[in-house]
């Protein structure tokens, strides 16, 4: 059942006020699921890997869990391996964060306001951190035939939060500004290495790295945002041949990048899932198995996508 979400709206107005017209990068964390978030416990970290789910969540869906939930639980396949690349194979991320744009470089606002998204993201965030037992969608999970790999991740150590930049450039650097800024640091202490790793479509990857989103600034932007903790977790989606991927992935100005660039592999079940996708569903008025039940209930009780 829905229940009473978490109202959103001081959170969202105060956000919007404060920082959507401001051009420092800025994010903000509206709710922690885990009171040591950044740090999945009390002990501290020399390193601290946060996996990062940038979207507008119009609406949330299983497939954005899914990228979480492949960060969190299955060994990553690197686009190019490096003896001096500091990740191991399977990363151990430390933390997670569901993060909600104020600004889009390539999509308006339309559809759910802020506050209803960051309540469906909450609804979302607590599906991935807490599964039931008893939860009747489980069959979505990456881990699900192996509950041992949820209970070994960091997966409970969530967070949702808004951030008011729209390139990737920007956002790294607001997600390593909040984290440290969530951290008991000492005054003569700059804090431990912050990598962010940030969840991506192959579409997404591919728009990453495309001039018109940098202007003269290219390529230094993009070298920035990787010498800043900048990676790249990306998943193939739809009739993407391996062809394909070995061209783009070749171009040489990519070379330098490669190490930072990792392939998740997400199950069959969610590959075909999109917020579009489950927006039409609901205009259809037909029954969307694409989104947890307590988001379709909200979507339903606001009359949302109708």
């Amino acid at each position: 059942m829905v229940g009473n979400p978490i109202n959103y709206s001081d959170f969202v107005n105060d956000f919007i006020a404060a920082y959507a017209r401001d051009s420092r990068p800025t994010a903000k964390i509206a709710r922690k699921l885990c009171d040591t978030w950044p740090l999945p416990s009390k002990a501290s970290l020399d390193t601290i890997r946060v996996a990062v789910m940038d979207s507008s969540f119009n609406p949330p869906h299983y497939c954005h869990g899914a990228y979480i939930e492949c960060l969190g639980t299955t060994n990553l396949k690197a686009a190019a391996a490096a003896s001096h690349s500091e990740e191991p194979a399977l990363l151990g991320i430390d933390a997670f964060l569901l993060l909600l744009g104020s600004q889009n470089a390539d999509k308006p606002q339309q559809g759910a306001t802020f506050e209803q998204r960051m309540c469906m993201t909450d609804m979302l965030a607590t599906t991935i951190a807490m599964p039931a037992a008893e939860d009747t969608s489980s069959s979505w999970h990456v881990w699900e035939e192996d509950r041992r790999r949820f209970d070994a991740s960091n997966l409970h150590n969530m967070a949702i939060g808004m951030v008011n930049v729209p390139r990737f450039v920007d956002k790294c650097q607001a997600v390593r500004n909040v984290v440290l800024e969530e951290l008991p640091l000492p005054n003569d202490y700059h804090g431990p290495l912050v990598l962010c790793y940030f969840c991506m479509s192959w579409d997404t990857l591919v728009r990453f790295f495309d001039k018109k989103y940098y202007g003269s600034d290219h390529p230094a932007e993009i070298s920035r945002f990787f010498a800043n903790g900048g990676r790249i977790s990306y998943a193939r989606r739809g009739d993407l041949l391996d062809s394909q991927v070995a061209e783009f992935l070749a171009a040489p100005h990519l070379a330098p990048y490669l190490q930072f660039i990792y392939e998740l592999e997400l199950p069959d079940r969610v590959k075909h899932v999109s917020s579009t996708g489950v927006r039409q569903a609901i205009y259809e008025e037909r029954n969307s198995q694409d989104t947890p039940p307590q988001i379709l209930e909200y979507i339903d009780k606001s009359k949302l996508y109708q």
